[in-house]
């Protein structure tokens, strides 16, 4: 059996906590419909020990990333859109990183060369409110999601301008169906449970989480995993 080794640099503590189960989940699912052989995938291992810290700029960190991911299938780099696209996250944040990583690789050092962006519209906030069943779920409550302020459907996801607010506000909307005793419920104890529930049907609706499943899954096929 293969064992699938996919490491995550990832931009903040909260995004550690909700996106290495989202991308286990989702190389999982990629490989059940389109595996070559049977894979056990292990969930990503995150890379972001002390690398803020030791390193000044972006690209310095996504090569150290890439030089502890050496040996591993694939890197994934994440970093928050915080604008209406990808375009700018992708050019000023990610980019640049995966140019100099590969000028290096072709020096002769060992780096992960597939790496592959995960960058949310605004930031991963966003897809959290991809899947209101799943988002009341995990809160607690049974209500509709426009009684929440959750949007109906997936893409609109993508036009909130601070989701992290929205969600926020939605958990405050919720807790006010809760007796009073049950009130308290603090955000960052939701992400990852709402990471193994959320409806990855829906969350494709989200056009930047597309993006990256299509990423994923061309990167599977490059490494003969997936046809």
């Amino acid at each position: 059996m293969t064992v699938l080794v996919l490491a995550l640099y990832a931009e903040g503590h909260t995004d550690e906590s909700f996106l290495p189960v989202v991308i286990q989940r989702t190389a999982e699912e990629i490989l059940a419909r389109h595996g070559r052989t049977v894979v056990d995938v292990l969930e990503p291992i995150n890379l972001n020990h002390g690398i803020d810290r030791q390193f000044e700029t972006r690209e310095e960190r996504m090569i150290e990333a890439a030089r502890r991911a050496s040996g591993y299938h694939a890197l994934i780099v994440h970093a928050d859109a915080d604008y209406p696209t990808q375009v700018r996250a992708l050019n000023e944040r990610y980019l640049p990183g995966e140019e100099r990583v590969r000028e290096l690789r072709e020096i002769g050092e060992s780096l992960c060369g597939n790496l592959i962006p995960i960058i949310p519209i605004q930031m991963t906030e966003a897809w959290m409110l991809a899947d209101p069943i799943a988002l009341c779920n995990v809160i607690g409550v049974q209500a509709l999601p426009q009684a929440l302020g959750i949007p109906v459907h997936p893409h609109q996801v993508e036009s909130d301008t601070n989701p992290k607010r929205t969600l926020h506000e939605v958990l405050e909307r919720a807790l006010t169906q809760r007796p009073r005793r049950r009130r308290r419920v603090n955000l960052s104890s939701i992400y990852e449970p709402l990471a193994r529930q959320i409806d990855l049907a829906r969350l494709a609706g989200v056009p930047a989480y597309a993006r990256f499943l299509s990423d994923l899954t061309t990167t599977f096929r490059v490494l003969g995993l997936a046809s």
